[in-house]
């Protein structure tokens, strides 16, 4: 059951952040950055944004809808939960590392370390 909750935590969550991907446009007022950069790199910019966006409704909405085999840790499953821990593990530390600290840099680390987590509990109960 832990483990269940966890994996539903985690793919919640991961759709929050895609969402708030969504404001990134607005929120760092990147229509006046997008002015002082060369095409190729607005488009590759763009591009990597939008990708990531896909990724992270796809893993956020893929999370909720097979949480049940997610949770029990077997086969792929295994392996799906193990990458996307170790993604928001790395993705914490790089915000400790290349950000500076606003209360959001701060927000942020515990977001992203929260995540982590909940897909690493069901790796954890499994191995034990």
């Amino acid at each position: 059951m832990t483990s269940l909750i966890s994996i539903y935590s985690g793919g919640v969550l991961t759709i929050f952040m895609a969402i708030f991907h969504t404001q990134f446009y607005k929120l760092f007022k990147w229509d006046a950055d997008y002015r002082n950069i060369t095409a190729i790199n607005k488009k590759i910019f763009y591009t990597i944004h939008l990708a990531l966006l896909f990724l992270f409704f796809g893993l956020g909405f893929l999370t909720v809808f097979y949480a049940h085999e997610l949770s029990l840790c077997v086969g792929i499953s295994f392996g799906i939960n193990l990458i996307i821990s170790i993604f928001w593990l790395w993705r914490a530390i790089w915000q400790i590392i290349y950000f500076n600290g606003k209360i959001m840099h701060y927000v942020l680390i515990g977001y992203f370390f929260i995540l982590f987590l909940t897909y690493l509990i069901p790796l954890v109960i499994k191995l034990v």
